[in-house]
């Protein structure tokens, strides 16, 4: 036996894949076990436990300098310079702070993102309304137009009371991932009798407005993406016309 190996205590017969530790049994993982002789290999164990605090310690320290990468989607449109006085100022606080090179570019990535936008907003709603397209094809403009109907009338008055509320509504209809969000908001709340794109705020629609949905190309056309909530609503609507007797 090398004297990298230890035996477990214990007297005969007793569990060689288990050692105790403060009235506690701890499996012994197999890599750290002698299979012919049921011993705690004590070298592998350590040489573990090394790497691990390794590891760990890489993981935890900032690293000497961080790398500033541009966003594929914003190339064109500005430029990075580490050598900037906001970027080094950036990196003395992200390195005080210990923030890894993922951490500090999702962070750099955010003002990228702010950056393009102040610099360029049309440039940056042309390239997100483009971002709508790939997803929503043609019918981007009307899906469009049915969020901004149907979150108006939902918060009409609260956009009125707090116009923080208003500014943060406006920051997430300007990114196409919070017109979709809001989409997918719109569809699922409106499916439950939450007033749709064009439901009054204030009750259910009559027949004229149930008419006039009937009209549209959202109902008309089953590949617009808002077909199944608008056909949903055509039908509760007429639903509660006829319960109600009118």
């Amino acid at each position: 036996m090398t004297t990298s190996l230890i035996d477990l205590p214990g007297a005969a017969g007793t569990d060689a894949s288990r050692v105790m530790y403060r009235d506690t049994p701890l499996e012994i993982p197999e890599q750290f076990r002698d299979p012919a002789t049921g011993a705690v290999n004590l070298g592998a164990l350590l040489k573990s436990h090394q790497d691990l605090r390794r590891q760990i310690s890489r993981q935890s320290k900032a690293p000497e300098t961080y790398a500033l990468a541009l966003p594929e989607d914003l190339a064109g449109r500005m430029t990075l310079d580490a050598e900037d006085p906001l970027a080094r100022a950036a990196m003395d606080w992200a390195r005080r702070h210990n923030l890894s090179q993922e951490a500090f570019g999702e962070l750099a990535e955010l003002f990228c993102r702010c950056e393009a936008e102040a610099r360029d907003p049309d440039g940056y709603r042309d390239l997100q309304y483009q971002a709508l397209e790939e997803r929503l094809g043609s019918h981007a403009p009307h899906v469009c137009d049915e969020i901004g109907q149907w979150f108006g009338a939902l918060l009409s008055e609260d956009f009125g009371r707090d116009p923080d509320l208003l500014d943060a509504a406006e920051n997430l209809a300007a990114d196409a991932r919070g017109v979709l969000l809001l989409k997918a908001l719109r569809d699922r709340l409106s499916e439950r009798g939450v007033p749709g794109p064009r439901r009054s705020a204030n009750g259910p629609m009559d027949e004229v407005a149930l008419r006039r949905l009937q009209a549209s190309e959202a109902y008309l056309d089953n590949r617009h993406p808002d077909h199944r909530s608008v056909a949903h609503q055509v039908r509760e609507g007429w639903r509660r016309l006829v319960d109600s007797g009118r």
